[in-house]
């Protein structure tokens, strides 16, 4: 994955580079919820460096590998990575967590 801001690039490589234990797919996903995570503490949810990641989490290329890291088995999220999650599958437009007691739709 390539950015043209270099900061997003470097933040991005520190956590890909960290990430160990899942698929590619996943790892590209964890690193760049991590770098979101960072720029918006540092800048806030309006910067374009937050926007960017947020674009990209969306982005047909890397949705599978979002709806994946959400539904992880065990996988368990703050409250601040629920309000994430459900911000994302609202601008989705689709739940990307698992639904509880709900066959898997076929991708």
């Amino acid at each position: 994955m390539n950015f043209a801001d270099t900061q997003l690039q470097a933040c991005f490589e520190l956590y890909l580079s960290g990430t160990r234990g899942v698929s590619d797919e996943l790892r590209e996903v964890s690193a760049l919820l991590a770098t979101h995570d960072w720029f918006r503490m540092l800048e806030g949810p309006h910067s374009a460096r937050v926007q960017e990641t947020i674009e990209l989490l969306l982005s047909t290329a890397l949705r599978p590998g979002l709806r994946g890291w959400y539904r992880r088995p065990g996988a368990t999220l703050g409250a601040a990575a629920t309000a994430f999650r459900e911000q994302l599958s609202q601008l989705a437009g689709e739940r990307l967590e698992k639904a509880e007691n709900l066959p898997d739709k076929p991708q």
